[in-house]
Protein backbone atom coordinates (compact mmCIF):
# COMPACT_ATOMS: atom_id res chain seq x y z
CA UNK A 1 0.00 0.00 0.00
CA UNK A 2 1.14 3.68 -0.80
CA UNK A 3 1.70 5.90 1.80
CA UNK A 4 0.92 9.29 1.50
CA UNK A 5 3.86 11.91 2.37
CA UNK A 6 1.50 14.61 4.46
CA UNK A 7 2.65 17.58 5.62
CA UNK A 8 2.15 16.67 9.53
CA UNK A 9 4.72 13.68 8.56
CA UNK A 10 7.32 16.77 7.20
CA UNK A 11 7.01 18.90 9.73
CA UNK A 12 7.87 15.89 12.17
CA UNK A 13 11.03 14.68 10.56
CA UNK A 14 11.71 18.73 10.94
CA UNK A 15 11.37 18.32 15.06
CA UNK A 16 13.14 15.19 15.49
CA UNK A 17 15.99 16.37 12.93
CA UNK A 18 15.98 19.13 14.85
CA UNK A 19 15.93 17.47 18.44
CA UNK A 20 18.91 14.82 17.29
CA UNK A 21 21.14 17.59 16.02
CA UNK A 22 21.23 19.31 19.28
CA UNK A 23 20.56 16.14 21.30
CA UNK A 24 17.83 17.95 22.92
CA UNK A 25 13.90 17.49 22.90
CA UNK A 26 12.50 21.05 25.14
CA UNK A 27 14.59 22.55 22.97
CA UNK A 28 12.80 21.06 19.51
CA UNK A 29 9.75 21.54 21.36
CA UNK A 30 9.64 24.66 22.63
CA UNK A 31 11.05 25.80 18.94
CA UNK A 32 7.84 24.19 16.88
CA UNK A 33 5.74 24.86 19.48
CA UNK A 34 4.67 21.16 20.68
CA UNK A 35 5.32 19.48 23.99
CA UNK A 36 8.61 17.24 24.84
CA UNK A 37 6.58 14.40 25.33
CA UNK A 38 5.44 14.52 21.65
CA UNK A 39 8.34 14.97 20.69
CA UNK A 40 10.77 12.19 22.46
CA UNK A 41 7.51 9.90 21.00
CA UNK A 42 8.16 11.09 17.80
CA UNK A 43 12.09 10.66 18.54
CA UNK A 44 11.19 7.22 19.63
CA UNK A 45 9.44 6.11 16.64
CA UNK A 46 11.63 7.94 13.89
CA UNK A 47 13.79 5.05 12.25
CA UNK A 48 15.13 7.52 9.42
CA UNK A 49 12.41 7.19 6.80
CA UNK A 50 9.57 10.16 6.90
CA UNK A 51 6.89 7.16 6.80
CA UNK A 52 7.94 6.00 10.55
CA UNK A 53 6.10 9.13 11.64
CA UNK A 54 2.69 8.22 9.72
CA UNK A 55 -0.18 8.10 12.41
CA UNK A 56 -1.03 4.10 13.19
CA UNK A 57 -4.54 2.70 12.53
CA UNK A 58 -6.76 3.31 15.90
CA UNK A 59 -9.02 0.41 13.98
CA UNK A 60 -9.71 -2.63 16.27
CA UNK A 61 -8.68 -5.93 14.79
CA UNK A 62 -11.64 -7.70 16.87
CA UNK A 63 -14.88 -7.06 18.88
CA UNK A 64 -15.23 -8.98 21.40
CA UNK A 65 -19.34 -8.90 21.37
CA UNK A 66 -19.50 -8.98 17.73
CA UNK A 67 -22.35 -10.70 15.99
CA UNK A 68 -22.04 -13.94 14.05
CA UNK A 69 -23.23 -14.11 10.85
CA UNK A 70 -25.96 -16.70 11.90
CA UNK A 71 -26.80 -13.83 14.53
CA UNK A 72 -26.55 -11.40 12.13
CA UNK A 73 -28.82 -13.66 9.51
CA UNK A 74 -31.72 -14.12 12.29
CA UNK A 75 -31.68 -10.16 13.13
CA UNK A 76 -32.27 -9.54 9.01
CA UNK A 77 -34.96 -12.37 9.02
CA UNK A 78 -37.03 -11.26 12.22
CA UNK A 79 -36.44 -7.66 10.88
CA UNK A 80 -37.91 -8.37 7.10
CA UNK A 81 -40.83 -10.28 8.41
CA UNK A 82 -41.42 -7.90 11.95
CA UNK A 83 -40.57 -4.14 10.98
CA UNK A 84 -44.10 -3.14 11.09
CA UNK A 85 -44.27 -4.32 15.32
CA UNK A 86 -41.26 -2.10 15.98
CA UNK A 87 -38.17 -2.77 17.69
CA UNK A 88 -39.34 -4.21 20.49
CA UNK A 89 -41.13 -6.55 18.93
CA UNK A 90 -38.36 -7.43 16.51
CA UNK A 91 -36.17 -7.53 19.68
CA UNK A 92 -38.97 -10.12 21.37
CA UNK A 93 -38.72 -12.27 18.73
CA UNK A 94 -35.50 -12.55 18.36
CA UNK A 95 -34.80 -14.24 22.15
CA UNK A 96 -37.62 -16.31 21.90
CA UNK A 97 -35.79 -17.57 18.70
CA UNK A 98 -32.65 -18.18 20.82
CA UNK A 99 -31.07 -14.74 20.86
CA UNK A 100 -29.27 -14.01 23.90
CA UNK A 101 -27.73 -10.35 23.67
CA UNK A 102 -28.79 -7.59 25.77
CA UNK A 103 -30.65 -4.81 23.40
CA UNK A 104 -29.37 -2.27 25.68
CA UNK A 105 -25.48 -3.03 25.11
CA UNK A 106 -26.13 -3.72 21.22
CA UNK A 107 -27.88 -0.05 21.43
CA UNK A 108 -24.92 1.78 22.74
CA UNK A 109 -22.41 0.59 19.77
CA UNK A 110 -24.78 3.12 17.84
Amino acid sequence: MKTIITEEMRFRQRVVKYAIKHNNNAKAARRYHTSRQQVWRWRKKYDGTIKSLANKSRRPHSHPNQHTQEELGLIRYKHRYHRHEGLAQVYRKLRDAGYNKNLRLQCADK
